[in-house]
Protein backbone atom coordinates (compact mmCIF):
# COMPACT_ATOMS: atom_id res chain seq x y z
CA UNK A 1 0.00 0.00 0.00
CA UNK A 2 1.50 3.38 -1.01
CA UNK A 3 2.04 6.20 1.47
CA UNK A 4 -0.80 8.22 0.00
CA UNK A 5 -3.26 5.33 0.38
CA UNK A 6 -2.60 4.96 4.08
CA UNK A 7 -4.30 6.68 6.99
CA UNK A 8 -1.71 8.58 8.98
CA UNK A 9 -2.72 9.09 12.59
CA UNK A 10 -0.88 11.91 14.33
CA UNK A 11 -1.19 12.05 18.14
CA UNK A 12 -0.70 15.47 19.75
CA UNK A 13 -0.11 15.22 23.50
CA UNK A 14 -1.08 17.69 26.20
CA UNK A 15 0.68 20.50 28.05
CA UNK A 16 2.87 18.59 30.52
CA UNK A 17 2.73 15.26 28.74
CA UNK A 18 5.15 13.77 26.23
CA UNK A 19 5.60 11.08 23.60
CA UNK A 20 5.57 8.63 26.52
CA UNK A 21 1.89 9.38 27.13
CA UNK A 22 0.02 6.27 28.29
CA UNK A 23 -3.03 7.09 26.15
CA UNK A 24 -0.93 7.69 23.07
CA UNK A 25 1.09 4.51 23.36
CA UNK A 26 -1.95 2.38 24.16
CA UNK A 27 -3.70 3.64 21.02
CA UNK A 28 -0.54 3.15 18.99
CA UNK A 29 -0.32 -0.47 20.14
CA UNK A 30 -3.96 -1.07 19.20
CA UNK A 31 -3.47 0.47 15.77
CA UNK A 32 -0.72 -2.05 15.07
CA UNK A 33 -3.47 -4.48 14.09
CA UNK A 34 -4.72 -2.14 11.35
CA UNK A 35 -2.52 -2.65 8.27
CA UNK A 36 -3.69 0.57 6.61
CA UNK A 37 -2.83 2.81 9.60
CA UNK A 38 0.47 4.47 10.51
CA UNK A 39 0.49 5.94 14.03
CA UNK A 40 2.92 8.71 14.97
CA UNK A 41 3.22 10.34 18.39
CA UNK A 42 4.47 13.89 18.00
CA UNK A 43 6.73 15.10 20.84
CA UNK A 44 6.45 18.84 21.48
CA UNK A 45 9.15 18.84 24.15
CA UNK A 46 11.79 16.13 23.68
CA UNK A 47 14.03 18.03 26.11
CA UNK A 48 13.34 20.29 29.12
CA UNK A 49 14.73 23.24 27.13
CA UNK A 50 12.04 22.68 24.47
CA UNK A 51 9.39 22.92 27.19
CA UNK A 52 10.94 26.05 28.72
CA UNK A 53 10.36 27.96 25.47
CA UNK A 54 7.03 26.34 24.60
CA UNK A 55 4.26 28.45 23.00
CA UNK A 56 1.01 27.52 21.30
CA UNK A 57 2.15 29.25 18.12
CA UNK A 58 5.40 27.31 18.25
CA UNK A 59 3.48 24.05 18.68
CA UNK A 60 1.31 24.82 15.64
CA UNK A 61 4.35 25.75 13.57
CA UNK A 62 6.19 22.56 14.53
CA UNK A 63 3.24 20.44 13.40
CA UNK A 64 3.15 22.46 10.18
CA UNK A 65 6.84 21.85 9.49
CA UNK A 66 6.49 18.15 10.35
CA UNK A 67 3.64 17.65 7.88
CA UNK A 68 5.27 19.75 5.16
CA UNK A 69 8.23 17.37 5.26
CA UNK A 70 5.95 14.42 4.48
CA UNK A 71 3.73 13.43 1.57
CA UNK A 72 0.84 12.26 3.71
CA UNK A 73 -2.47 12.54 1.91
CA UNK A 74 -4.87 11.40 4.63
CA UNK A 75 -4.10 12.72 8.11
CA UNK A 76 -6.21 11.89 11.16
CA UNK A 77 -5.37 13.83 14.31
CA UNK A 78 -5.92 12.50 17.81
CA UNK A 79 -5.18 15.24 20.32
CA UNK A 80 -5.24 15.43 24.10
CA UNK A 81 -5.79 18.49 26.29
CA UNK A 82 -3.67 21.42 24.98
CA UNK A 83 -3.03 19.34 21.87
CA UNK A 84 -6.71 19.92 21.10
CA UNK A 85 -6.13 23.65 20.83
CA UNK A 86 -3.18 23.04 18.52
CA UNK A 87 -5.22 20.60 16.42
CA UNK A 88 -8.28 22.82 15.94
CA UNK A 89 -6.17 25.87 15.14
CA UNK A 90 -3.92 23.94 12.77
CA UNK A 91 -6.84 22.40 10.86
CA UNK A 92 -8.57 25.77 10.57
CA UNK A 93 -5.44 27.63 9.46
CA UNK A 94 -3.78 25.10 7.15
CA UNK A 95 -6.35 22.43 6.29
CA UNK A 96 -5.30 19.04 5.01
CA UNK A 97 -6.76 17.14 7.96
CA UNK A 98 -9.17 14.26 7.34
CA UNK A 99 -10.84 14.02 10.75
CA UNK A 100 -10.11 14.61 14.44
CA UNK A 101 -10.62 12.89 17.78
CA UNK A 102 -10.07 15.19 20.75
CA UNK A 103 -9.57 13.90 24.29
CA UNK A 104 -10.55 16.32 27.09
CA UNK A 105 -9.45 19.16 24.83
CA UNK A 106 -8.51 22.72 25.62
CA UNK A 107 -10.45 24.41 22.82
CA UNK A 108 -9.06 27.82 23.72
CA UNK A 109 -6.31 29.22 25.92
CA UNK A 110 -6.94 29.88 29.57
CA UNK A 111 -4.37 29.86 32.39
CA UNK A 112 -6.14 26.91 34.01
CA UNK A 113 -5.55 26.80 37.77
CA UNK A 114 -3.25 29.84 37.78
CA UNK A 115 -4.32 32.86 39.82
CA UNK A 116 -3.87 36.47 38.75
CA UNK A 117 -1.32 36.88 41.53
CA UNK A 118 0.66 33.92 40.20
CA UNK A 119 0.51 35.32 36.68
CA UNK A 120 1.77 38.69 37.92
CA UNK A 121 4.69 36.98 39.67
CA UNK A 122 5.35 34.93 36.53
CA UNK A 123 5.55 38.16 34.56
CA UNK A 124 7.95 39.73 37.06
CA UNK A 125 10.24 36.71 37.13
CA UNK A 126 9.76 35.89 33.41
CA UNK A 127 9.92 32.19 34.28
CA UNK A 128 7.96 29.85 36.55
CA UNK A 129 8.41 26.19 37.54
CA UNK A 130 5.81 23.76 36.17
CA UNK A 131 5.37 20.17 37.36
CA UNK A 132 5.93 18.19 34.16
CA UNK A 133 4.45 14.67 34.10
CA UNK A 134 6.61 13.59 31.17
CA UNK A 135 9.92 14.55 32.81
CA UNK A 136 8.62 13.78 36.30
CA UNK A 137 10.07 16.95 37.76
CA UNK A 138 9.53 20.71 37.80
CA UNK A 139 10.61 22.42 34.59
CA UNK A 140 10.88 26.20 34.07
CA UNK A 141 8.43 27.76 31.61
CA UNK A 142 8.91 31.21 30.11
CA UNK A 143 6.23 33.89 30.49
CA UNK A 144 6.08 34.07 26.70
CA UNK A 145 3.86 30.97 26.91
CA UNK A 146 1.13 33.04 28.57
CA UNK A 147 1.68 36.09 26.36
CA UNK A 148 1.38 33.96 23.24
CA UNK A 149 -1.57 32.02 24.66
CA UNK A 150 -3.60 35.22 24.88
CA UNK A 151 -3.80 35.11 21.08
CA UNK A 152 -5.95 31.99 21.36
CA UNK A 153 -8.64 32.83 23.91
CA UNK A 154 -11.56 31.97 21.63
CA UNK A 155 -12.32 28.57 20.03
CA UNK A 156 -12.36 28.39 16.24
CA UNK A 157 -15.08 26.66 14.21
CA UNK A 158 -14.24 23.01 13.46
CA UNK A 159 -12.58 22.59 10.08
CA UNK A 160 -13.43 18.87 9.85
CA UNK A 161 -15.69 16.30 11.49
CA UNK A 162 -14.62 16.14 15.11
CA UNK A 163 -15.37 13.69 17.93
CA UNK A 164 -14.72 14.83 21.50
CA UNK A 165 -14.41 12.50 24.49
CA UNK A 166 -14.56 14.42 27.76
CA UNK A 167 -14.92 13.36 31.39
CA UNK A 168 -17.71 14.77 33.52
CA UNK A 169 -15.34 14.90 36.51
CA UNK A 170 -12.66 16.87 34.67
CA UNK A 171 -11.49 19.59 37.06
CA UNK A 172 -8.67 20.76 34.82
CA UNK A 173 -10.68 21.65 31.72
CA UNK A 174 -14.40 21.66 32.57
CA UNK A 175 -16.62 19.62 30.28
CA UNK A 176 -18.93 22.64 29.92
CA UNK A 177 -16.62 24.07 27.26
CA UNK A 178 -16.87 20.93 25.14
CA UNK A 179 -20.63 20.93 25.61
CA UNK A 180 -20.83 24.52 24.40
CA UNK A 181 -18.63 23.73 21.40
CA UNK A 182 -20.67 20.69 20.39
CA UNK A 183 -23.91 22.66 20.78
CA UNK A 184 -22.56 25.47 18.61
CA UNK A 185 -21.50 23.12 15.79
CA UNK A 186 -23.87 20.12 15.94
CA UNK A 187 -23.26 19.09 12.34
CA UNK A 188 -19.48 18.90 12.79
CA UNK A 189 -18.90 17.98 16.43
CA UNK A 190 -19.95 14.88 18.34
CA UNK A 191 -19.43 14.95 22.12
CA UNK A 192 -19.13 11.71 24.07
CA UNK A 193 -19.34 12.21 27.84
CA UNK A 194 -17.88 9.67 30.25
CA UNK A 195 -17.42 9.38 34.00
CA UNK A 196 -13.75 10.28 34.16
CA UNK A 197 -11.32 12.99 35.21
CA UNK A 198 -9.03 14.95 32.90
CA UNK A 199 -6.41 12.25 32.41
CA UNK A 200 -8.89 9.54 31.28
CA UNK A 201 -6.40 7.09 32.80
CA UNK A 202 -8.73 4.16 33.41
CA UNK A 203 -10.60 4.48 30.13
CA UNK A 204 -8.08 3.47 27.49
CA UNK A 205 -10.20 0.58 26.25
CA UNK A 206 -13.15 2.92 25.81
CA UNK A 207 -10.98 5.39 23.89
CA UNK A 208 -10.03 2.60 21.51
CA UNK A 209 -13.65 1.50 21.20
CA UNK A 210 -14.54 5.02 20.06
CA UNK A 211 -11.47 5.53 17.88
CA UNK A 212 -11.51 2.22 15.98
CA UNK A 213 -14.65 2.89 13.85
CA UNK A 214 -13.23 6.27 12.83
CA UNK A 215 -10.01 4.81 11.44
CA UNK A 216 -11.46 3.36 8.28
CA UNK A 217 -9.38 3.28 5.07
Amino acid sequence: MSTNQRLHVLFLHGFTSSARSGKANFLKDQCACLPHVDFTIFDFNPTPKDFEYLTVTGMINRVRQFLLERTWDKVFIIASSLGGLVATRYARQFGGIHQMLLLAPALFYHPWGTSQEQIAQWKRMQVAPVDHHGFQKAIPLRYTFHEDGLRYTEPVPPAVDTTIIHGRQDQTIPIAYSRDYAAAYPHKVKLVEIDADHRLTDHHEFLWKMARPLLHP
